[in-house]
C-alpha cells in the first residue's frame, strides 16, 4: 500500500478506469486499490469524437483547478499511449511542468508507440522527443521498450515497471480432457491477429472439430467476426461472447485451457499476464515485451505474426501433448509473480520517494 503521506502528493492522469475497456484502465483500477489516497483525473472516455473533445476540455479545466487549489500535489503521473492520447497528455505535461512546476512521470503503455514515432512528421517527432526528454521519469513496460526509448531518446530517468495485475480468483473446474478450450480476449481487429486465428481454424476445420473450442471476448469489428464464423460454418468450434465483464472474465480464465493472442504489436499485454496468473499456457507472438514473459518450451509457444502454419502447429501441439497443459500452466503462474501488487507497488513507491526527495 502506498501511504497517504506519499499518495496525497500524486495526481494520476489517464483514461477513465470505471468499467474500463483497455489495459491502461486495468492498471489504473488496481493502483486505485493500493493508494491510501487516490487523486485521479480522467482525460479520456469512450464516445464520439465530439464527446471525447468536450470530455477532455472539461477534464483540463478540472486539472487546472485541482493544481491551483491543492498545494500538496508534487508529482503528475501521466498514463499515456500514442496518437490521440499523446496529444492530450502533451498538453497536460506542458502545464504540469512549466506552469505549475510539478514533477512529471510519463508512463508509456502504447503497443504501437514505435510506429507512432517512426511514422510522425518532423514537428511531431520534436514534440514526442520534447515530452520524453523533459519528463522527470519515463516508465516503460519491458526491457525491449527500455531499449527502444534509450536508442531513440535521451530521457532524464527511465524505469522498467511491470504492468500490474490483481491476484487471481481461482476456482476448481472439472476439465473436459477430450476438448481443449482456447480463449482470446481483446479488440477484434487485424492488430490482435484474431482473423489470422480464424483463418487457421477454417483451414483445419475437419481436424479441429470436436477437439477444440475457441471462445472470443471483446469488441471491435464484430460484424466481420460474426459473418466469418457464419460463412465458414465454424459455429461448432468458435463461440463469440461479446464484451465480457470483469467477473465474466474470471470465469472464462478459470475454464479455458490455453490463452491465445497472436498480435502484430503489443506493449506488455494485461490479458496475457492475467491468463498466466490463472495458470494458463500461452500462444502468442514475439512482439513488444511478450518474449520476456512467454518462454518457449516452458510456459507457451511463440509464433510469427500472420504465420498460419505456426499458429496451426501451436494449436496441434497442445492437442497432441495434453500433459503439457498443467506443466506450462504452473510455469506461467511462477513467471507472473513479479506482476502482482506485492512486487509492483513497492517499486512504484520507491520511484515516488526518489522523485519527492528532489522536490
Amino acid at each position: 500500500m502506498i501511504s497517504k503521506g506519499i499518495s496525497e502528493k500524486i495526481l494520476t492522469i489517464g483514461p477513465d478506469y470505471i468499467n474500463h475497456r483497455g489495459g491502461i484502465g486495468s492498471v489504473i483500477e488496481i493502483y486505485n486499490n493500493y493508494f491510501e489516497k487516490f487523486n485521479f483525473l480522467a482525460t479520456y472516455k469512450v464516445g464520439s469524437k465530439s464527446f471525447k473533445f468536450f470530455f477532455f476540455l472539461n477534464s483540463f479545466f478540472k486539472f487546472m483547478k485541482t493544481l491551483v487549489i491543492n498545494n500538496d500535489i508534487k508529482i503528475i503521473h501521466i498514463h499515456g499511449s500514442s496518437r490521440g492520447s499523446f496529444y492530450r497528455k502533451f498538453i497536460i505535461f506542458l502545464f504540469s511542468k512549466y506552469v505549475f512546476k510539478k514533477s512529471v512521470v510519463y508512463h508509456i503503455h502504447g503497443s504501437e508507440y514505435h510506429l507512432f514515432y517512426n511514422e510522425s512528421g518532423f514537428y511531431q517527432k520534436k514534440m514526442i522527443r520534447f515530452f520524453i526528454q523533459n519528463s522527470d521519469c519515463i516508465i516503460c513496460l519491458s526491457k525491449s521498450w527500455h531499449t527502444f526509448f534509450l536508442e531513440n531518446f535521451n530521457p532524464k530517468k527511465i524505469e522498467i515497471l511491470p504492468n500490474i495485475i490483481d491476484y487471481p480468483k481461482k476456482n476448481n473446474v472439472n476439465k473436459n480432457i477430450k476438448m481443449i478450450t482456447f480463449l482470446f480476449l481483446g479488440f477484434v481487429g487485424e492488430r490482435k491477429g484474431i482473423f489470422d486465428l480464424l483463418n487457421v481454424i477454417q483451414m483445419n476445420k475437419v481436424d479441429f472439430e470436436g477437439k477444440i473450442k475457441l471462445r472470443i471476448g471483446g469488441n471491435g469489428e464484430i460484424d466481420r467476426l460474426k459473418n466469418f464464423i457464419k460463412m465458414q460454418q465454424l459455429e461448432n468450434i468458435v463461440e463469440f461472447l461479446g464484451w465480457i465483464t470483469a467477473e465474466e472474465k474470471k470465469i472464462e480464465l478459470n475454464h479455458c485451457d490455453v490463452y491465445m493472442l497472436p498480435s502484430y504489436n503489443e506493449g506488455l499485454p494485461i490479458s496475457i499476464l492475467e491468463a498466466m496468473s490463472y495458470g494458463k499456457p500461452i500462444i502468442s507472438t514475439p512482439v513488444g515485451g511478450i518474449p520476456e514473459i512467454v518462454i518457449p518450451e516452458k510456459n507457451g509457444i511463440l509464433v510469427k505474426p500472420g504465420n498460419f502454419d505456426e499458429i496451426s502447429n501451436a494449436i496441434s501441439y497442445f492437442l497432441d501433448n495434453k500433459n503439457k497443459l498443467k506443466e506450462y500452466g504452473e510455469n506461467s503462474f511462477e513467471l507472473v509473480q513479479n506482476h502482482l501488487p506485492k512486487s509492483v507497488i513497492p517499486q512504484l513507491n520507491e520511484l515516488y520517494n526518489k522523485l519527492l526527495e528532489n522536490e
